[in-house]
């Protein structure tokens, strides 16, 4: 083995990327379970699939570990179990660089002995752990686990102190040499969402109350302004609790909570989310203060799409106080649950905002964990696909954050059960087949080939998403029975994920635009003269500053702006109907529609929806615009005004059919690189076209030539988008 890996992310040719000792290297990795039967690297299977994707070209590799497996109720740690997880990689691949998954949850024994620091829940009790045989730590994390909270300090010096040890005593042996990053895991499945999320709400505890006083003392300063702006006459710091789950599932305008009634809450998710950042970010300042070399530190974080309509309650509103800190260099998640994104034929998109993430200097890493016809699917006996399909997705899923500037990971959930074929093959790797690791060899050679080349993603459309709205928006709990692990539960009431979120991110995709994604918070320094197009997607609240922007930077050279669903419904002090009309300059007013059903109409080209149950949701007036959607009622669903040099729409719920929105692009002088319904990725010099159906194509990427190109059926064909060869597929 050579000298100790120092790692870092830096800036190249305009984008983040991974460097070990000085080398630029493509961020693809193979990635272990956490479960039994697989999680151990020197094991019979494990060891077989790091050295296939070993002999397939990746240096890269993840494993998971626990402190609950290396520290004992006597509180002293020991590295041991720590050095043979990456001396078992090692003996797969002897040039490997590895990422440990380290969970910092604390041991049930910890628990024991500190009741008062655990998460509480506003609608439950903890359920009791019943340990028996081999489980996975991680079992019960989405259901009311008993856990320890974000909010404790007494955890968080615990889990430092023993974190700092780790890093100190690893880096001085020879197996730490060979470590090149650590992720930091705790949360529901390691992923930094609150414990129990989905069908409860998180944290009603002692530890999180107690917290959520000081933050009020310190927002406030005195009780006599907290009561005032929580409407609360006599309001003492001692009588303060979280919000119970009815005031949570409260709004008052539309999907709503109005500021003048429901303060409180809004507070608390800015306290719980704020919270939740500054933990993990400690935890990965230790790790660089700790690890002797420069190392990657990582964190399952920025979770935006596909979050089940529980953004508020488990998700990660405060994204950009995490792009701004030096201590968290990359930004995971797995790749999006929605049925349609996953199936062949979908978008195979990340559940994060990967282009803010990239804009900060910072690595964003898909998990893609997308079982196969090798594996089966554990957790869906329905499950069917075809090796044709196999390979078409796994192009798809791997390129999909490459052309975006970041990567991915294989990660292997098959050895956990048993699969198709299991009397022949017992436990088997997801990818353990000659066609998937050959695709996979073409693959990394692909990706590397374009490392160090620049990211070239001449993106025209742009769509502006605010996580920190979730704390005005209403998303109710999912009620426990019928909801199953890797299934999209029915969400209870919530308009914004499946809408404004998922199915605009999926039409985009499929729509033949480039588009990219914006926090509102970089609107002021945004590099904006490429995007013709501007969708404001999730931004309900929008205060004199942000709109003097949208107005002095945006509102200019021939632009067209696009406001959706409750965009600038508040103002932060206030949500009304009055605030929207300031905001779009288009009259409006709740309407509850009976039969919930629009129709968008854009150059010739429809879209229809059915919204029932959806409750109230704006409408406009019709004075002085062009009506391009109604509701089945008659009134009007979108609108839309010329002015001189700026374009302005406005449409009850996002579009989302990819026809539709390319008409939106086409009239707002946005380049169509595809004009067939299909996922359609650009970026890193390569033009990805996952397809159902094949056929005849003309392909025009951006300052290429166009490419006119028979693609199979059910498959992702690749192409350089500057010289037009066909490169894969």
């Amino acid at each position: 083995m050579g000298k100790p890996i120092s790692a870092r992310v830096e800036i190249e040719a305009g984008r983040p990327g991974l460097t070990l000792n000085g080398q630029r290297v493509a961020p693809l990795l193979y990635g272990l379970t956490d479960s039994p039967g697989a999680r151990w690297s020197w094991e019979e299977v494990p060891a077989r699939n790091l050295a296939l994707f070993a002999s397939s070209g990746l240096r890269l590799f993840q494993a998971d570990l626990w402190f609950e497996q290396m520290i004992g109720s006597d509180d002293r740690l020991d590295i041991t179990l720590a050095r043979r997880q990456v001396a078992g990689v090692l003996a797969a691949c002897p040039d490997a660089a590895v990422m440990l998954r380290l969970h910092v949850n604390a041991p049930q024994w910890w628990l024991d002995q500190h009741p008062d620091e655990c998460v509480g829940y506003a609608d439950t009790e903890p359920e009791p752990e019943h340990p028996w045989s081999l489980q996975r730590p991680l079992a019960q994390d989405a259901g009311h686990p008993r856990r320890a909270s974000f909010s404790s300090r007494a955890w968080l010096e615990w889990a430092g102190q023993h974190l700092r040890s780790f890093c100190t005593d690893l880096a001085a042996t020879r197996e730490g040499g060979a470590v090149f990053g650590l992720q930091i895991a705790n949360g529901v499945y390691g992923e930094w969402h609150q414990f129990g999320f989905l069908h409860h709400d998180p944290d009603h505890g002692p530890a999180a109350t107690a917290a959520f006083r000081a933050w009020l003392q310190t927002r406030y300063t005195s009780e006599e302004k907290l009561a005032l702006a929580w409407a609360q006459p006599g309001l003492k710091w001692a009588a303060i609790t979280p919000p119970d789950s009815a005031a949570r599932e409260t709004a008052d305008c539309g999907i709503l909570r109005d500021p003048r009634r429901q303060r409180q809450v809004i507070d608390y998710f800015y306290f719980l989310h704020g919270q939740l950042a500054d933990t993990i970010l400690a935890l990965a300042e230790t790790v660089k203060e700790s690890w002797p070399r420069p190392i990657i530190t990582a964190a399952f974080f920025g979770y935006f799409h596909s979050m089940f309509g529980r953004l508020a309650a488990g998700g990660h509103l405060a994204l950009d106080r995490v792009l701004a800190s030096p201590h968290l260099d990359c930004l995971c998640a797995p790749q999006s649950y929605v049925p349609t994104a996953r199936a062949p034929g979908g978008t195979g998109h990340a559940r994060g905002l990967i282009d803010p993430v990239r804009r900060a200097g910072k690595l964003w890493l898909d998990e893609m964990d997308q079982p196969t016809t090798v594996s089966g699917c554990p957790w869906d006996k329905t499950f069917v696909n075809t090796a044709v399909d196999d390979v078409a997705v796994q192009i798809r899923n791997i390129l999909q954050p490459v052309t975006r500037g970041g990567g991915v990971w294989w990660y292997d959930f098959g050895p956990t059960a048993g699969t198709p074929e299991a009397v022949r093959y017992g436990l088997i790797g997801w990818w353990d087949d000659p066609r998937l690791q050959a695709d996979a060899a073409r693959l990394h050679a692909l990706v590397s080939a374009r490392t160090n080349g620049p990211l070239a993603r001449p993106a025209d459309v742009l769509v502006v998403h605010d996580p920190w709205s979730f704390a005005h928006t209403v998303g109710r709990r999912i009620p426990p029975a019928g909801a199953k692990f890797g299934t999209t539960p029915e969400l209870q009431g919530d308009l914004v994920s499946p809408i404004a979120i998922d199915a605009l991110v999926e039409g985009l995709h499929q729509s033949g635009l480039i588009h990219e994604e914006a926090l509102l918070s970089e609107l002021p320094l945004l590099e904006l003269a490429p995007f013709r197009l501007v969708i404001f997607a999730t931004t309900p609240v929008l205060d004199t500053t942000q709109l003097d922007c949208i107005r002095s930077r945006l509102g200019q050279d021939d632009r067209h702006i696009v406001f959706t669903g409750f965009t600038g419904w508040s103002d932060g002090e206030r949500a009304e109907a009055g605030c929207a009309e300031t905001t779009t300059g288009f009259p409006q007013r709740l309407h509850w529609a009976n039969p919930a059903t629009l129709v968008f109409s854009v150059n010739g080209t429809k879209e229809t929806r059915n919204l029932s149950g959806a409750g109230e949701l704006p409408s406009f007036g019709e004075t002085g615009v062009e009506v391009i959607g109604r509701w089945q009622d008659g009134v009007a669903a979108a609108v839309r005004r010329n002015e001189p040099g700026v374009t302005w729409w406005a449409f009850t719920v996002a579009p989302s059919k990819p026809a539709l929105l390319r008409e939106i692009g086409r009239s707002a002088g946005c380049h169509i690189v595809n004009e067939a319904d299909e996922t359609t990725l650009l970026g890193a010099g390569l033009l990805v076209v996952h397809t159902l159906s094949g056929g005849t194509r003309t392909l025009r990427p951006p300052g290429g030539p166009d490419i006119v190109a028979d693609l199979p059926p059910r498959s992702s064909v690749v192409f350089d988008s500057v010289t037009g060869e066909r490169l894969h597929g």
